[in-house]
């Protein structure tokens, strides 16, 4: 199925796929700085904050989100410097242990429980433009401790102000799972597409309707689902009419170098098929730049390795124009052997340095 070119909704595209991320990518920090989510990691907190009354109720300590609903919970650890007049021993520690999946914040809520459910809403960083397509993510964890129930019923809904959800409301989210999220070990990709009206300066997450959908995961009533949610991403998009909605929520977001076998320079197949996730994230979001830093070991002489790496440097370069990337984005940078990332004694396997690094702006 393709993504549609509709002029009559707001509507995204209702896909997501769920996929759990592996720990050892680098961070990419073209999709942080485009990110139209504020605090997305849950990272940073109202450290102003000397004493609240609940431990039950801490969300307040959480800087640029609010509780949608309800009375979600925020995880971080400088939530020990806050003196909470009710004490609530072990409260947080019911839910869950899940690690945050980047850094030391998450936060966590009902979306499977009655008339409890709950959510988090924040202002994003600038509106949504008419008609432009975004990209989302975000990740979560079913909590292990507490729920007997995982659902598809999570996900995120824009709204031009800032939403005033009950128990009773029935709000249609944007970006929907379309699979259960059932792992309480890992974290899953809850991920879409969404078409803005242009009025949109708000988002929400969890799940404001009355009739999530799941599934029992222990046996007995379907009644109970706690997710923790952590890394949400908001992006621009070009327009994605011709992509395919599979390719758009499993492209690479993060990237490592591009690593080269040694006395090697040519674009061979395997660095290719390493290249073409570069090349799929500059077609899908706007860039400003794309530079190509090629890097060279200490084998040969300085001569001979500036030589080396700025042909690394300039096959990537020909593969990406070949592949229909605007040549006038792209800066290359012959680095020859002046920046290793393995040196004499280090673990790593010195062939490392053969690299072409890609920064993208």
């Amino acid at each position: 199925m393709r993504v549609p070119n509709s002029k009559f909704c707001i509507l995204l595209i209702a896909f997501t796929i769920l996929s759990v991320q592996s720990g050892n990518s680098q961070n990419f920090e073209h999709s942080k700085a485009q990110n139209l989510i504020p605090n997305p990691s849950f990272e940073d907190v109202n450290r102003s904050l000397k004493r609240m009354d609940m431990e039950m109720q801490n969300f307040g300590f959480m800087k640029d989100w609010k509780p949608a609903i309800n009375s979600p919970d925020v995880y971080h650890p400088d939530l020990e410097l806050i003196r909470f007049i009710h004490k609530s021993p072990n409260f947080l520690k019911q839910f869950g242990a899940q690690d945050p999946r980047t850094g030391e914040g998450k936060v966590g809520m009902y979306i499977v429980g009655g008339m409890y459910k709950e959510g988090v809403t924040a202002k994003l960083k600038r509106p949504l433009s008419a008609g432009k397509y975004y990209y989302f993510h975000m990740y979560v964890s079913l909590g292990e401790g507490i729920s007997n129930s995982c659902t598809s019923s999570i996900g995120s809904y824009f709204s031009a102000r800032s939403p005033k959800i009950t128990g009773t409301s029935k709000f249609p989210l944007h970006i929907e799972s379309s699979k259960m999220v059932c792992d309480t070990k890992g974290w899953a990709k809850v991920c879409g597409v969404y078409r803005a009206k242009g009025t949109e300066k708000y988002i929400s997450l969890g799940y404001f309707s009355d009739s999530p959908k799941g599934k029992s995961v222990k046996g007995g009533k379907y009644d109970t689902g706690y997710y923790f949610v952590d890394d949400v991403l908001l992006m621009e998009m070009r327009d994605p009419k011709n992509l395919v909605q599979s390719q758009i929520c499993n492209m690479a977001l993060d990237f490592s170098p591009i690593e080269f076998l040694v006395g090697e320079s040519e674009a061979y197949k395997e660095i290719q098929k390493a290249l073409d996730s570069y090349i799929q994230y500059v077609t899908i979001f706007k860039v400003n730049s794309v530079k190509i830093i090629g890097h060279a070991d200490d084998a040969g002489s300085t001569f001979e390795n500036e030589i080396m790496s700025a042909m690394r440097a300039s096959n990537v370069k020909q593969y990406m124009i070949e592949k229909g990337v605007d040549e006038s984005l792209i800066e290359v940078v012959g680095a020859g052997n002046t920046m290793p990332i393995v040196t004499t004694g280090s673990d790593l396997d010195p062939d490392s340095n053969n690299r072409v690094e890609i920064k993208i702006e």
